[in-house]
């Protein structure tokens, strides 16, 4: 007996031995998993720390390369703008060749030219809008012969105002005027222009402005150049819109001495043009008109003549120019 409770004893002690052991195993599984933990805590740290600096980085980098892109976006658009008004510069040179082709015909045959739709109805409406801008300024006065030096309506009944188009400020009746400049002057340089070779345009009046109040007003049948002042071309671009040539009258009646026995009537209808001879070729008259009607008339000159009109009226006081 007493054999067996030692063999027990000694197996209690072995167990205890054995417990000690594991626990110091244990304990140092936990301490190598603690290190391992945060091994991997820092590593993660570093990590992150890392993403935040390269994303911070790319951060700082996508407005310049947004930048770089919108620079070249503009780039592109500016070059496009280019291109596209560079097209409409040459389609505008194109029309300008091609109306100066009509212009010299038709003022060698018939002594006139009309063109219709001349600049478009949104460039008409624009004119209008200056000279109904002109027109409540009240820069209109009667409409004077030179020769008479007072308003004679019984003869004339417009009110006119004269304009450069730059003072003051009306930008499109500018772009009249110069439309106006690169067809005359490019049908007088032009090769086989028939009586426009005569000719050598080098000026021209500024533009004017006139209005016909309605009430049967009228210009009577005249010459714009019967003294030989310098004026060789007529050039009148008409801004009513809606117009009705019974109702409202109004009619430009030409007695053309170009081609005999004609008498022409042009309607004084929004966006139409007409060029003619200024001289005794072309009397002309202004029929009643029943509303407002509104006209843009610039006179080019012939250099010689004109030089010879200044020389005569230098020499001869009294002697002047008639519009």
């Amino acid at each position: 007996m007493p054999k067996k409770k030692k063999n027990k004893a000694t197996k209690l002690d072995a167990s205890a031995d054995d417990a000690l052991d594991l626990d110091e195993i244990d304990q140092a599984c936990r301490e190598i998993e603690n290190e391992v933990a945060f091994r991997e805590k820092k590593k993660r740290g570093k990590e992150s720390l890392r993403d935040k600096i390269e994303s911070s980085n790319h951060t700082n980098t996508t407005p310049s390369a947004k930048n770089r892109r919108e620079s070249t976006e503009r780039q592109s658009i500016q070059e496009s703008a280019c291109e596209e008004s560079k097209a409409k510069e040459e389609k505008s040179e194109d029309w300008v060749m091609k109306t100066v082709s009509v212009v010299v015909e038709h003022l060698n045959k018939f002594g006139a030219c009309v063109i219709d739709d001349f600049l478009g109805e949104a460039k008409g409406v624009d004119i209008l809008k200056e000279v109904l801008h002109l027109q409540k300024l009240e820069m209109f006065q009667e409409g004077q012969l030179a020769s008479a030096k007072v308003a004679e309506k019984s003869i004339r009944s417009d009110k006119i105002t004269w304009t450069d188009g730059v003072s003051p400020p009306c930008p499109n009746i500018k772009y009249l005027i110069n439309t106006l400049d690169s067809i005359v002057l490019s049908a007088n340089k032009s090769p086989n222009n028939g009586v426009l070779s005569n000719y050598n345009i080098s000026g021209r009046t500024k533009a004017m402005v006139a209005c016909y109040p309605g009430e049967g007003t009228h210009y009577v049948k005249h010459v714009d150049n019967p003294n030989k002042d310098g004026r060789c071309i007529t050039a009148i671009y008409y801004l009513n819109r809606d117009w009705d040539p019974e109702r409202d009258g109004g009619a430009l009646k030409i007695y053309s001495a170009c081609v005999k026995g004609v008498v022409a009537q042009v309607d004084p209808l929004f966006d139409r043009i007409i060029f003619f001879w200024s001289d005794r070729r072309n009397p002309h008259e202004v029929l009643p008109a029943f509303r407002e009607r509104y006209a843009i008339t610039v006179w080019y000159m012939d250099e010689k003549e004109k030089r010879d009109f200044e020389e005569k009226k230098r020499l001869i006081p009294g002697q002047e120019e008639k519009s």
